[in-house]
C-alpha cells in the first residue's frame, strides 16, 4: 500500500503554515481510543512548546478532528483497511492486532518518505523520534528498522503498567493464562 504525495507533504520538516521551518520533528502515534489520544495530544502541545515540530500520525478509523490538535501540530492519517464492523465490535485485542498488521507497511512508507525528504532538505529539520502508544508495536518496529529513535508511551494507569511488569511472573507461576471458566 503506497501513500500519496499529500501524506508525505504533510510530513515536510519545513512547514510554513504551522511555523515549523527548521524544527526537528516528532511523530506521535496514539491508538484510536480517546483515552490514548488525549494524553498524546497533551504531549504534542508540550513538545511543540519546547520548539519541536509535531505530527500526529493516526489511522483513518476514529481519526481525531484536526481542530482538536494543539496549535502548530499537524495530523497525517494512514490507511488501515479495517472493516467498520471490527472497529465497532468491542473486540479490542483483535482490533489492535489488526491495526498493527494493516498499518505496518503504510507507516513504514510514511516514515521512509519523511527520511528521504529530510535528506533533500537543508533547513536543520528532520525526524527526531517516534513516540507510539505501547500497544502500537508495528510503528515502533518500523522506526527501529529505519534507524529512528522510538519510544513507547504508556497512556494508561500505573496499575496497568504494573500488570505489564508482572505478567511474565504470573505466567511462570501458572496464574496466567486463565484456564477453564
Amino acid at each position: 500500500m503506497r501513500l500519496s504525495h499529500t501524506h508525505l507533504d504533510a510530513m515536510a520538516p519545513a512547514s510554513d503554515r504551522n511555523g515549523n521551518e527548521g524544527r526537528r520533528r516528532v511523530l506521535l502515534l496514539p491508538l484510536p481510543y480517546q483515552g490514548h489520544i488525549n494524553p498524546m495530544l497533551r504531549l504534542a502541545a508540550a513538545l511543540h512548546d519546547r520548539g519541536l515540530a509535531v505530527t500526529v500520525v493516526h489511522t483513518e478509523t476514529r481519526a481525531p478532528d484536526r481542530r482538536s490538535l494543539p496549535a502548530g501540530c499537524e495530523l497525517v492519517t494512514v490507511p488501515d483497511g479495517l472493516p467498520p464492523e471490527l472497529a465497532a465490535s468491542g473486540d479490542i485485542p483483535s482490533f489492535v492486532f489488526a491495526l498493527n498488521r494493516n498499518c505496518a507497511a503504510p507507516f513504514r512508507d510514511l516514515l521512509a518518505g519523511a527520511l528521504r525528504q529530510e535528506e533533500e532538505e537543508e533547513d536543520g529539520g528532520g525526524v527526531a523520534c517516534v513516540v507510539a502508544d505501547v500497544d502500537w508495536f508495528a510503528p515502533l518496529a518500523a522506526a527501529r528498522e529505519l534507524g529512528v529513535p522510538a519510544l513507547a508511551l504508556m497512556t494508561s494507569s500505573a496499575a496497568r503498567f504494573r500488570v505489564y511488569l508482572e505478567y511474565p511472573r504470573l505466567c511462570e507461576k501458572g496464574y496466567l493464562p486463565v484456564q477453564g471458566n
